[in-house]
């Protein structure tokens, strides 16, 4: 029988655990792991290929969304909502595109358009896409579902974000499974747009009697008669028509009429299942309005574009007008509801609620259902409201509803999970009983109303007992505050894609984007993603600070700006020297390996065309593979490797050092990237620094190649060199995290540490812990270790500088007190004696009256004991 070793037998128990399995699945499960695990063995003499991943991009490989999945976009200040795949398609053909191995790549980053995204502190925040892409779709594609209703289509390895110990982190879709929580937008921030050119929807209103003013002011009232016209609007080629009995509602549509000087007409209807009134508004331009917005027909309609970036009071009252005509209050249920034949129409006002912080659940197929939990109705009266009486009074007694029973609200679909055992270490830091919280760990799930009281009862007990628990309140907090509801995965399943191509964007920094639906999903770029100049994330901000001027050798990130020399810009030309920095490794042009246990040996089965790209010769390959006790030779296409000790454990090992072999190429440059800067001049970008190698490559401009690596800079080029080095990464640092400091701070910075010839830190082990001044020593870090050093060695300070006088509570020697004053005082024959630190006056102070001495009190005669 086969048995499977403890580890694998382990990990197989905890995924099964995970999912709740049992019985006789736990055991089918277990056989089939049985039968994989014998499959996947082999014997000393049986061959096992392994295929080499080629891709320059392969951690960004097949990462998109479904062409059909619409996305949240903002171009010059006014939001979008765009299918994905239509934007990218109609962009590419207008700016172009270039081939990076199987994608389609576009560079958008000065074209201003940017998407709402996740950053860690779980907040939205507008972000710039730098890059947009396309690849063909594969057969099937991810489509997942939330308990909210909300739905995603993606490739299986495209990247989305959970919560996780208290961080917010990615996660392959193919490694999603029912139960996990992804981000579902909460609260949209939007700068608001006060009013709007008339003409940049409708075109020019020439020959117009009556026409619409030039701006339209987005104010409430305009925002309550677009809400209407969603819900009970229709637009014709003359006139727009809107059917309603609730006279408070068609008293409104009647003024705006007249604010705008339209004539109306009303009529009684009974198409439908009970009576009805229209008004029709008779205007073609504002029909030609509403048309192009808001679209016609109940299956068609759509919130309109401008509302996502209007004043807040427009959002409002578009809102309330369209609430107004569909929406109705359930007292029984505790929602507040409405329903659509448009998706889109629903989707949008979903959207706009999240303006108010109000999260909405979706259901339907055929009619699409909207529903707002009660414990947003606070919010609702208070923000939207309702126009109509008798809508208004239930919304009253909803919330009387809520106020009665919120200490016992339950909300199943707003719960946070991913953070660990935060709850019961503030239970044990505060002496408090953890039976509770041990509940909520165990289950990774808190709603957002039940954390709230804990975080309320935590602060009040933390004062009381005078503890501190800060640290764990604030991750409670960010918790609490975010703008996402961590939406609850209850379906995953493959389908078809809809399009030829899958698409995304690559957004830098946060890597998050939202669609229409409100999912925040991951998105393509990486670490070290190909496509465009973006590609090659350096370290920056505070760590690149730390690395400077703690003078670290090695950079955690080492990159060079490769230029060529002027005449060297054709593509061919550039791709040529390309090749020469990146460096090749034998796994890069090995197809297979074959293993022989028995004979110890190790056949490698070559790419030959790519070998021929990038001129390696087969017959020079023995010479160039030098491994200790492994002899190499040519067979046909392939490579034999042979142990020449007879060592069957170290065979695989042999197998690693083979493999990475370098080949051709600088070494340790693991990734070029060919871009055109600012001048429209060819750039490589590398991954990996060698500037020596570098400049002896034929058509590199050496004059204006450079590093990140300081101590590489001063080997090649010397300590002048590499002082600039110090202020150009120091003062593009600052640029890119939008901080402006005097160059001449950096300048003196780059003076003191390099001085001295060399490059030496700021820090305790350079310039601050080799000062001559024990106390200035002492003063910056390891105090003790200092100041036991110099009492052992008896060393003495001369107390010169300001920092050691400050220390001790003395003048500084710095400004008036680096000098003494000498003088005389007028009126006098007599030479004052010098006196240190003292000050001429111009007049001589006058003399103070003598007083009579106080008689010394008489003290109190002492008692004798008697």
């Amino acid at each position: 029988m086969i048995t499977i070793p403890k580890k694998l037998e382990k990990e197989v128990t905890r995924w099964a655990e995970k999912r709740n399995i049992k019985g006789n699945e736990k055991d089918k499960v277990f056989n089939s792991v049985k039968r994989l695990y014998r499959q996947a063995m082999y014997d000393s003499e049986e061959p096992v290929g392994v295929v080499a991943a080629q891709s320059l991009s392969e951690p960004a490989t097949q990462m998109s969304l479904d062409s059909t999945e619409k996305v949240i976009l903002k171009h010059n200040g006014t939001i979008r909502i765009v299918p994905i795949g239509e934007f990218i398609d109609k962009t590419m053909e207008m700016l172009g595109k270039r081939e990076i191995n199987d994608w389609e790549v576009s560079d958008i980053s000065r074209e201003g358009l940017s998407v709402m995204s996740l950053n860690n502190n779980e907040k939205i925040e507008e972000k710039e896409v730098k890059e947009i892409s396309r690849h063909k779709a594969p057969e099937k594609i991810l489509e997942i579902r939330t308990r909210s209703g909300r739905m995603i289509r993606a490739t299986d390895s495209h990247s989305f974000v959970i919560r996780k110990n208290n961080k917010v982190v990615s996660i392959s879709g193919k490694d999603l499974i029912k139960g996990d929580r992804l981000p579902s937008l909460k609260f949209l921030p939007e700068n608001c747009k006060q009013e709007i050119a008339t003409e940049s929807i409708i075109g020019r209103q020439s020959y117009i009697k009556k026409h619409l003013p030039e701006k339209l002011v987005l104010n409430n009232k305009l925002g309550w008669v677009f809400g209407a016209y969603l819900a009970e609007g229709n637009a014709t080629k003359f006139f727009v028509s809107f059917s309603n009995t609730d006279p408070l509602f068609l008293s409104g549509i009647r003024e705006f009429a007249q604010s705008y000087g339209f004539t109306f007409n009303e009529y009684d209807n009974f198409r439908g299942f009970r009576p009805s009134h229209d008004i029709r508004i008779n205007s073609k331009q504002f029909s030609r309005l509403m048309e192009k917005t808001c679209k016609t027909g109940s299956a068609s309609k759509k919130v309109p574009d401008l509302a996502y970036s209007a004043d807040i009071n427009f959002v409002s009252g578009l809102l309330r007008g369209y609430f107004d005509g569909d929406g109705n209050v359930s007292v029984d249920r505790r929602v507040i509801r409405v329903s659509s034949s448009s998706k889109e129409l629903i989707d949008g006002i979903a959207l706009l609620l999240t303006r108010f912080d109000i999260f909405a659940r979706k259901s339907g197929s055929r009619e699409h259902c909207l529903v707002i939990p009660y414990k947003y109705t606070h919010t609702f009266r208070e923000r939207i409201g309702f126009t109509i009486q008798s809508k208004a009074a239930k919304l009253d007694e909803l919330c009387s509803l809520y106020d009665e029973n919120k200490d016992n609200y339950q909300d199943f679909v707003d719960m946070i999970g991913g953070f660990d055992d935060v709850l019961v270490s503030i239970s044990k830091k505060l002496g408090e009983p953890s039976r509770y919280m041990n509940s909520f760990t165990k289950r990774q799930k808190i709603g957002r109303t039940v954390l709230a009281k804990h975080i309320k009862s935590f602060e009040e007990k933390s004062m009381q007992k005078n503890i501190d628990i800060s640290k764990e309140l604030a991750i409670l907090r960010r918790m609490h505050n975010s703008d996402v509801v961590w939406d609850e995965i209850t379906d995953i399943s493959y389908v078809n894609p809809t399009g030829k191509y899958v698409y995304d964007f690559s957004v830098p920094g946060t890597e998050t984007f939202t669609t229409f639906e409100g999912l925040v999903t991951h998105n393509t770029m990486r670490t070290y993603h190909f496509a465009g100049t973006a590609g090659i994330q350096v370290t920056l901000g505070l760590p690149r600070m730390l690395e400077i001027f703690d003078a670290r050798r090695e950079p955690r990130t080492p990159t060079m700006t490769v230029y060529l020399n002027k005449d060297i810009q054709e593509v061919a030309q550039v791709k040529r020297i390309a090749e020469e920095v990146k460096e090749v490794k034998l796994k890069d042009i090995v197809l297979s390996t074959t293993l022989d246990l028995s004979e110890l040996w190790i056949k490698c089965r070559l790419n030959k065309q790519k070998m021929e790209a990038l001129g390696i010769e087969l017959d020079k390959l023995p010479k160039i593979i030098k491994l200790r006790s492994v002899e190499i030779a040519v067979e046909g296409d392939s490579l034999m490797a042979r142990s020449k000790k007879d060592d069957l454990k170290n065979i695989h090992k042999m197998k690693y050092s083979l493999l990475e072999t370098h080949i051709k190429g600088i070494k340790g440059v693991s990734q070029v990237i060919v871009s055109k800067d600012e001048q429209d001049e060819w750039v490589i970008s590398t991954l990996g620094s060698n500037l020596k190698k570098v400049y002896e490559i034929e058509g590199v401009d050496f004059s204006r190649t450079v590093s990140n690596n300081i101590f590489e800079i001063n080997d090649v080029l010397g300590i002048e060199a590499a002082r600039n080095a110090i202020i150009n990464q120091t003062v593009y640092t600052m640029e890119e995290q939008g901080l402006g400091v005097d160059v001449r701070y950096i300048m003196l910075l780059s003076d003191l540490m390099t001085v001295e010839g060399n490059v030496r830190a700021i820090g305790r082990y350079g310039i601050s812990g080799q000062k001559a001044s024990v106390l200035v020593r002492a003063s910056f870090e390891e105090t003790k270790k200092h100041l036991t050093a110099a009492a052992v060695d008896g060393e003495s300070d001369d107390l010169r500088g300001t920092i050691e006088n400050i220390m001790i509570n003395q003048v500084a020697p710095i400004g008036t007190g680096s000098f003494d004053l000498v003088g005389s005082i007028p009126g006098s024959d007599k030479k004052s004696k010098p006196a240190k630190k003292t000050e001429t006056k111009k007049t001589t102070p006058k003399k103070a009256a003598k007083k009579p001495a106080k008689k010394p009190a008489k003290k109190p005669a002492k008692k004798t004991a008697k």
